[in-house]
């Protein structure tokens, strides 16, 4: 396909006028890091009154074996790595 044939099809508005389910957009927040989340206060501002509108996941050092309170947003959500060498 050619690149306006692409954007076409892209843009094309679908023919469901409403969807079989209940549909919540929601923005995924990867936060790579080697220990703690830098500011991590300053996130828990920023997605306090925003639950259910947003995922969050911490990919970090396996190294790391920092803690995260349990009413943190940060909490459970670390993604296991592997350093190659």
């Amino acid at each position: 396909m050619e690149e306006d044939e692409l954007l076409w099809r892209a843009s094309m508005v679908s023919p469901i006028q409403e969807f079989p389910f209940k549909r919540v957009p929601k923005v995924a927040f990867l936060f790579l890091t080697r220990g703690e989340v830098t500011f991590a206060p300053l996130w828990e501002m920023f997605f306090k009154g925003h639950e259910g509108l947003y995922s969050v996941y911490v990919h970090s050092s396996p190294s790391f074996n920092g803690t995260v309170p349990e009413a943190s947003v940060f909490h459970g959500r670390r993604i296991p790595s592997k350093v190659s060498k």
